[in-house]
């Protein structure tokens, strides 16, 4: 039967997600209306800003890029739309990375757990993409450490943190007094057309 949640409610029940099987389970269900859901119903901001960060940085268009929980390929879209070739996905979800698939901007998509080892070779990307998985119930700040291996030497890294899970999930203690990375840009900012307050921070940092 088909999800006749409201945008609010998807996202409150993404918000309230407790594991990692209520999480697949969640965008099982949600990968279909997904777009319209964030797109239309909530005015979603995060994959266009973030895209648009991460363009002002990294020149080459044929610099290879990983989306870091693509989703169904929001970012990978607007990526492709600034001119960007050379883009791959990776995401736990199969329903989630099928709606990517269809979308025809990614060259390879990886079925994978951000929390484990990837199937990556160490320093393939040049630059890497996250919104909207840094959140509440996803994952935390242990899968950075994995990232950066795949990151190469000079690589930038563009995303998205939820204010809520900054500390509580690791990322402020990863990213304080951080010695591997240059912070070139980190500023809160909305996620919503309708927000009226930063849910959380806009960043951008340099492998070094």
């Amino acid at each position: 039967m088909k999800d006749r949640s409201t945008p609010g409610e998807m996202l409150a029940r993404a918000y309230a997600l407790e594991d990692q099987s209520q999480a697949l389970a969640l965008y099982r269900d949600w990968a279909a209306d997904y777009d319209a859901t964030m797109l239309d119903g909530l005015g979603y901001l995060t994959p266009s800003r973030t895209a648009k960060l991460l363009a002002g940085l990294v020149d080459d268009k044929a610099t290879p890029i990983l989306d870091v929980g693509s989703g169904t390929g929001l970012a990978g879209v607007e990526l492709a739309s600034l001119g960007y070739t050379l883009l791959d996905a990776v995401d736990i979800s199969p329903e989630m990375l099928a709606v990517a698939a269809a979308r025809s901007v990614y060259r390879n998509l990886v079925e994978a757990d951000l929390t484990r080892s990837l199937p990556i070779a160490d320093a393939t990307y040049g630059a890497m993409i996250c919104t909207g998985t840094f959140t509440h119930a996803h994952v935390g700040a242990q899968c950075l450490d994995e990232l950066m291996r795949c990151l190469a030497p000079g690589g930038i890294f563009a995303c998205t943190i939820h204010g809520d899970v900054m500390e509580p999930s690791g990322f402020a203690d990863w990213l304080n007094g951080n010695d591997s990375i240059e912070m070139l840009y980190r500023e809160p900012g909305t996620y919503y057309r309708d927000s009226k307050q930063p849910e959380g921070l806009y960043l951008a940092w340099r492998k070094r």
